[in-house]
């Protein structure tokens, strides 16, 4: 029988990557950056003036997280 080998969720790879590249514009805080600009008026509507860049970054987390549990199958549609 041949060793068992460990495929990746390539959706889990996407999620991982753009929640990387979300915080990488949380900390970067590019202003003439259109989408960062939606995201962080959108946050700081949310959750006050000034915690845009925070609620970002906690976003951004949490999507490298999930995405990571998604891409090693820990929960969602695992092989047998």
């Amino acid at each position: 029988e041949a060793p068992s080998t460990m495929t990746i969720n390539y959706i889990g790879l996407v999620i991982l990557i753009i929640g990387g590249l979300f915080l990488l514009m949380a900390i970067a805080q590019p202003k003439n950056f259109i989408v960062y600009k939606g995201l962080i008026a959108r946050s700081e509507v949310c959750w006050g003036e000034g915690n845009g860049p925070k609620v970002m970054a906690a976003y951004s987390l949490m999507m490298v997280v999930f995405g990571l549990l998604l891409m090693f199958r820990v929960f969602g549609n695992q092989e047998e």
